[in-house]
């Protein structure tokens, strides 16, 4: 946290348009960044969904709706899915699906909705210009780097500066020493590795994914754009239109690429306690972290677990000290929501422990276990709660549970928490795989662990120091990059040199 001040508005300084994926999981961090830049003076709009108005509005920004199939609703969509079938899906073929739906699809309406936010930032400020800030995962912009055309009050080279992307997944752009995503394969940039990569880009992905990539070139046809994306899905395109890439999280967690393209930068973390400059050194620009709710969480038993957290300032000589308990975290997420998955299992592995503490972290508002037909006997050392901020839940914990979203993920980097994960679907088997590989905690290998499982991953972390000492060194690197300062200042950079919207397929 720096002590400057945030810079005044300014009438010259231009709007900041966020648009972003409608999955909570994309949405957080982006809410967390609006939060940041209207404290710093920017006057910023939210193109999104109307399930998150609320949360969206609470950060200064002014929210302007999507509409029609593009206004998702992540919770409704998950719990009343496309079609019966889904469920009994392969993961990998349900993030085919979600792919489709969520991104392509609603593609044209949301570029629609995109031009008209256009037109209301126009009118509110001819004088104005606007930088659009893009969360990778919007394909909805796509159309305006491949030629689309806006209509004829609205002229490209006169209201956009320039546009910067924000990815808040693992970055999805391919490499040579990288297979797809999802491939059960070691990272390998050997030369043999790289030869296994290309086959399995070319040969494998391209194939099970030339349906998708057909179905965005007809969605941006219908969108006006009058050239291809021409390449394999999920290849980068969504992020190479822009001027630069500003990838969350820590350069540790992610496998070391020789070819990250052109302005691409680690940019920290939103998640966990403010981030600090690095020592001796002064912050390019006012750098402020979200307004944080610093009241204490209305639970009955949060007491018990900050009073748990303070026996270990005890000095060692206190017999008090020795009552200290293990604190597990574990939350079910947003998007794969049984408890069934991961929470009960977790209950259950440490019902009977009296040096134990579990706090299960549900995910949603009112939520409670038996409205998902939960019927067990809560064991007498949890604790649940419906929702629960994760940063202070893992402010006291010792090992966080949870099915590896790239946000939860790093909610236990920024804490310095190792953790044990078992996730599959959209990112989480990617995201999975870099918890191992980084030394930060136990990937389960599946996303619906039994108690046996779960138990053992536990222990190992508890047993083993070096988990916590990896996660600890991410937990500096995320300290050393100041996620708010490095958005601001990459807008300052666009609003001085103006480079425009690049357009993409000219060579075609």
């Amino acid at each position: 946290m720096t002590d400057l001040k945030p810079i005044q508005a300014e009438t010259h300084r231009p709007f900041v348009l966020i648009v972003c994926h409608s999955l909570t999981g994309h949405l957080s961090p982006l809410i967390r960044i609006a939060t940041a830049l209207h404290a710093l003076g920017w006057e910023t709009f939210f193109l999104g969904p109307t399930a998150h108005r609320r949360g969206i509005e609470a950060t200064g920004a002014v929210f302007l709706p999507l509409r029609e199939d593009a206004d998702l609703d992540d919770k409704a969509y998950y719990e009343n899915p496309p079609f019966p079938e889904y469920a009994a899906l392969h993961w990998a073929d349900r993030v085919l699906v979600d792919l489709r739906k969520q991104c392509l699809d609603p593609l044209p309406t949301q570029w629609s909705c995109f031009v008209d936010a256009l037109r209301v930032l126009q009118t509110r400020d001819p004088e104005r210009k606007i930088i659009l800030l893009a969360e990778a995962f919007f394909y909805g912009t796509l159309p305006l780097f491949y030629g689309a055309s806006l209509p004829h009050d609205l002229k490209l080279e006169e209201i956009l500066l320039g546009s910067l992307c924000v990815s808040v997944t693992i970055p999805a752009i391919r490499s040579v020493d990288l297979p797809p995503a999802g491939y059960p394969f070691p990272f390998d940039s050997s030369p043999d590795g790289r030869v296994r990569n290309a086959n399995l880009w070319e040969r494998s992905w391209e194939r099970k994914t030339s349906y998708l990539a057909a179905l965005l070139v007809t969605k941006m046809r219908e969108a006006g754009a009058d050239r291809c994306v021409d390449e394999i899905f999920l290849s980068g395109a969504n992020y190479l239109c822009h001027d630069t890439i500003l990838q969350l999280g820590v350069p540790g967690f992610e496998y070391p690429r020789s070819d990250w393209p052109p302005g691409f930068k680690f940019a920290g973390l939103v998640q966990g306690p403010p981030p600090s400059c690095k020592s001796g050194e002064q912050p390019s620009s006012p750098s402020p972290a979200p307004a944080r709710n610093n009241k204490t969480p209305n639970f009955p038993w949060w007491s018990e677990l900050t009073f748990n957290t303070a026996l270990s300032t005890l000095l060692p000589s206190d017999p008090r000290r020795a009552a200290k308990k293990k604190v597990i975290v574990v939350a079910q997420g947003t998007v794969e929501i049984n408890p069934y998955d991961l929470i009960v299992p977790t209950l259950r592995a440490f019902a009977n422990r009296s040096d134990v503490l579990v706090v299960a972290i549900l995910g949603w508002k009112d939520a409670n276990l038996s409205s998902y037909g939960v019927d067990i006997e809560i064991p007498v050392n949890a604790r649940i709660a419906n929702y629960l901020s994760y940063d202070a839940a893992l402010a006291h914990a010792n090992v966080w549970i949870h099915n590896a979203g790239f946000g939860a993920v790093n909610h236990g980097i920024a804490n310095g928490v190792p953790m044990v994960v078992a996730g599959e679907g959209m990112d989480k088997t990617e995201n999975s795989r870099r918890v191992a590989w980084s030394g930060i905690g136990i990937d389960l290998g599946c996303a619906k662990p039994s108690v046996e499982q779960v138990r053992g991953g536990v222990e190992r972390v508890l047993e083993d120091e070096r988990f916590t000492e990896r996660v600890r060194e991410l937990r500096k690197q995320s300290q050393e990059i100041n996620c708010f300062d490095m958005v601001h200042s990459e807008l300052v950079r666009i609003m001085k040199t103006r480079p425009g919207i690049k357009q993409r397929g000219l060579e075609s």
